[in-house]
């Protein structure tokens, strides 16, 4: 990456590095999940000092040829932070944990990053988890097909009885069997 290349991106995850450097597990449009090194981020006189906060829109210049980069400059897009994170902070928590958890490194998903982008602005958390985990699981090539039985190749009804099937999805059932 150029220095002069500006990338988009959310941090997933911090934890600390010696004294005064932090290692942040963040989220970008253009390379995905990476790691990247803020070199003396704890110094109250550094550059990065304040920046690497969960939930923002961050803009990054980074370096660097290994798997870890090395954060060159930083930048927040304070149009989108939200000071009254206090309930909806543990739905954003878990989603940078499956992010986290569930995202290879270095594979660009610019859906995916829209997707994350979006619940930035969300109100609605109980409706958003889901949908969210949903949308995760379709991207990541492992969806659920709610529409039809997997046996009859019909539409699955609501009066009817089904029972779920590890890897193939939803089969009616007959609840005598039980």
């Amino acid at each position: 990456m150029s220095p002069n290349d500006w990338e988009e991106c959310f941090l997933l995850h911090q934890r600390s590095y010696g004294d005064t450097s932090i290692i942040a597990e963040i989220f970008t449009r253009k390379s995905g999940k990476m790691s990247v090194i803020a070199r003396g981020a704890k110094k109250p006189k550094s550059k990065f000092f304040g920046y690497l906060v969960p939930f923002s829109k961050l803009q990054i210049t980074y370096s660097g040829r290994s798997e870890l980069k090395t954060l060159t400059n930083i930048d927040r897009d304070l149009s989108l932070l939200d000071n009254n994170l206090s309930k909806k902070s543990y739905s954003l928590l878990y989603i940078n944990e499956l992010m986290i958890k569930l995202l290879p490194k270095d594979a660009a998903n610019e859906d995916l990053f829209n997707l994350y982008s979006s619940i930035q602005s969300s109100v609605d958390m109980r409706f958003l988890l889901r949908s969210f985990e949903l949308d995760l699981l379709e991207m990541l090539g492992y969806g659920i097909n709610f529409q039809t039985d997997i046996d009859a190749h019909e539409p699955i009804e609501a009066t009817l009885d089904y029972i779920f099937i590890a890897e193939r999805g939803f089969q009616s059932s007959d609840k005598n069997h039980y």
